[in-house]
């Protein structure tokens, strides 16, 4: 009689959405045992989805004739590695959310590339006014600082006399910090050749220069570029890249963080004020740079923030020694360019007085005169406004009603196809659209957008070589890309676009920034509202004047308050005086660096289900007496989305959240959005 074949228990969790109020896995039996992290078919319910297994163990007699399924498949043994499952569980943990939504994330589509998926970085290894850039001394001594080989990892922070490991390197744009990053990766890969080095950047519109700045240093072959962009077969090519160790240098947005790591050193977050670091719309809301402090200390390897603009949360934490604070000034020079490193000067200019003067164009006088400068000279601009379209809204000529969208209820944008569009779904309006109150059919189009400044400025100037970049133009395939080499190549004069156009382009003949309507930028109700617009503003104001120019870069900035605390502050380039300003109101309010945020909101189609469920809810929260503050349940400042109405609350609380609150939030019924550390409380 042949001995029984032993079998094993396998707790499984499945690619899938599980309630977070029951275990996150379920329990199949197996012929093998396998290891943790393999991925594996499994039945579920009526469909066969895949899982990864997290325990795997000995059959035992189970009582009560408990039967379990079997396996389907193994897929791939050992397909996420140990620190993912890690990095998994503390995503799912600190944002509230099924680890198989998280899961997916690491897991991605297995195919192999096609021929036409091939792609080739461009790297222009003989670029050699790159390759030989000689560092200042500056820039010496802080590669030196982050190198250093006998530091001791320490999390959060650092006792007194050892080393930090977690950096915010500070510099103006154009200070060289790029040039930083790359040399102190040469200097850790010294230390040990089979090292691997994430470099996190917010858009993908940024891979293309960061490909070919670090592709002068690093040979092809080591680099993996990690974007949405790609296709999946070259994406799970630069996937197995990573795993296998081949890939020593990832370059890649916010998603880069689920790659199969092997010997991590060091993650460099560029532009870390960015607020694309966040995934805000879908789950899991995870951001990118509170994942990475996670992945450093699995890892224990080093972490650069890296900005012009720092956040308020990263500086504070330079405050309290959790950073260590690393500083650039502003008169970096290559010493192997042989041009004169120039200034910038930024320039408030009164719109009201252009007012007085009978100017009722969107571009002032002094914008107009330096943007024919710029084409005589054959240098480029950019013109920047925060707002797509040919106007903010439009309203009826008779009773004065805001022509709405039926799905968002929000304003209809006019564009230039003479189209009334809704800004945050599909809805386009008919051809002659009607007043909701009067029925009227004549509208008079108020403010104005990028398709608006596009139109005077191609009036004003009808031989320039203008480019419109908003995400009504971006949805072409590529568009941001191509956008970037025609502009780097020169093909374009004149840039207009929102604030995508904000990013670290690094272009020498870029001598002019034009802000067509700073206001507009500080008037949402939001806490973050100076914080952004002081980032955008100064980010802005940081693509003119590069290391390479010829010529100054002038910011020209309209504002009909020029006498605004924060536009004097960008003005000045204060950052140490913005950020003391900004850290009482905060403090007051126990908003972020001095507390945290959770935000609630509850979507239905049902109007009355919405108030009555986020009511339900909110007494809830209240009965239990926990140590934090509940707001009461209010109408979203978009209280209506693509046919769904929203109301919210917030949870303010320290480091945590208490436990019988978590207990709540766990056993939210559908419809329920759980958003930590958000980029926006409106």
């Amino acid at each position: 009689m042949n001995k029984k074949q032993t079998q094993f228990i396998l707790s499984i969790t499945p690619l899938v959405r599980i309630l977070l109020s029951r275990d996150q896995f379920f329990y199949y039996l197996a012929d093998e045992k396998l290891p943790v992290g393999t991925l594996v078919s499994i039945p579920l319910f009526r469909k066969t989805v895949e899982g990864i297994v997290i325990e795997s163990k000995n059959d035992f007699p189970r009582v009560g004739g408990i039967t379990l399924k079997k396996i389907e498949k193994v897929l791939e043994p050992n397909f996420l590695t140990k620190e993912q499952l890690a990095l998994a569980k503390y995503i799912s943990d600190y944002y509230v959310i099924s680890l198989g939504v998280v899961l997916k994330n690491f897991v991605p589509k297995r195919t192999k590339s096609r021929s036409a998926d091939h792609v080739t970085y461009n790297m222009k290894h003989e670029t050699k006014n790159i390759n030989t850039i000689i560092l200042t001394a500056e820039q010496e001594a802080t590669v030196k600082n982050i190198a250093k080989q006998d530091i001791r990892y320490q999390i959060p922070a650092s006792p007194a006399g050892r080393q930090n490991t977690r950096y915010l390197l500070h510099g103006p744009a154009g200070s060289g910090k790029t040039e930083v990053y790359i040399h102190s990766i040469l200097e850790l890969k010294k230390q040990n050749p089979q090292s691997q080095f994430l470099i996190l950047v917010p858009e993908k519109t940024l891979t293309p220069q960061a490909l070919e700045r670090y592709g002068a240093y690093f040979p092809e072959n080591e680099i993996a570029l990690l974007s949405s962009n790609l296709s999946k077969g070259v994406y799970f090519t630069n996937w197995q890249k990573i795993k296998s160790g081949e890939a020593k240098i990832i370059i890649g947005t916010r998603m880069s963080v689920f790659a199969p790591f092997q010997k991590l050193a060091l993650i460099v977050i560029d532009e870390e004020q960015d607020m694309s670091f966040k995934q805000w719309d879908m789950n899991p809301r995870y951001d990118a740079r509170t994942v990475a402090e996670k992945l450093s200390e699995l890892y224990k390897c080093k972490l650069i923030h890296g900005s012009a603009t720092p956040s308020i949360e990263t500086y504070f934490k330079t405050q309290y020694k959790q950073y260590k604070l690393l500083t650039l000034s502003d008169s970096y020079h290559p010493k192997n360019v042989t041009t004169q490193k120039v200034r910038s000067t930024i320039e408030l200019v009164d719109m009201k007085k252009e007012r007085w003067a009978r100017n009722y164009s969107c571009i002032s006088k002094k914008l107009k005169s330096e943007i024919a400068y710029a084409l005589k000279n054959n240098l480029q601009s950019i013109l920047f406004i925060n707002r797509q379209g040919m106007s903010n809204f439009s309203v009826c000529t008779n009773c004065k009603t805001v022509l709405k969208c039926p799905l968002c209820d929000r304003a209809l944008i006019y564009t230039n196809s003479r189209e009334y569009k809704c800004p945050h779904c599909a809805f386009v309006a008919s051809a002659i659209p009607n007043c909701s109150k009067c029925h009227g059919i004549e509208f008079r189009n108020v403010g104005l957008g990028t398709q608006k400044v596009e139109k005077e400025v191609r009036d004003f100037f009808p031989g320039a070589r203008i480019l419109r970049l908003d995400s009504t133009a971006n949805k072409e395939k590529d568009f941001q890309k191509t956008a970037y080499e025609k502009f780097s190549r020169g093909e374009i004069d004149i840039l207009i676009g929102t604030q995508m156009i904000t990013k670290g382009w690094d272009l020498p003949k870029m001598s002019l920034v034009g802000v067509i309507d700073a206001d507009n930028m500080l008037t949402l109700p939001d806490f973050r509202v100076s914080e952004k617009a002081w980032q955008d503003l100064v980010q802005l104001s940081g693509r003119v004047s590069r290391p390479g120019a010829k010529f100054p870069g002038r910011i020209i900035i309209q504002t009909y308050h020029p006498e605004n605390k924060i536009l004097t502050l960008i003005a000045q380039n204060n950052y140490p005086a913005f950020y003391e300003q900004e850290l009482p109101d905060r403090k007051l309010l126990g908003y972020p660096p001095f507390g945290k945020i959770a935000k609630l909101v509850f979507e239905d189609y049902n109007q009355k289900r919405v108030a009555v469920e986020s009511d339900r809810v909110y007494n809830l929260l209240i009965k239990e007496k926990a140590d934090l503050k509940i707001s009461v349940p209010t109408d979203s400042f978009v209280p209506k989305i693509r046919g769904r109405y929203r109301r919210q609350m917030l949870l303010k609380f320290q480091k945590q959240l208490p436990k019988e609150i978590l207990i709540i939030l766990k056993s939210l019924p559908t419809g329920w959005v759980i958003d930590i550390d958000p980029i926006s409380i409106i």
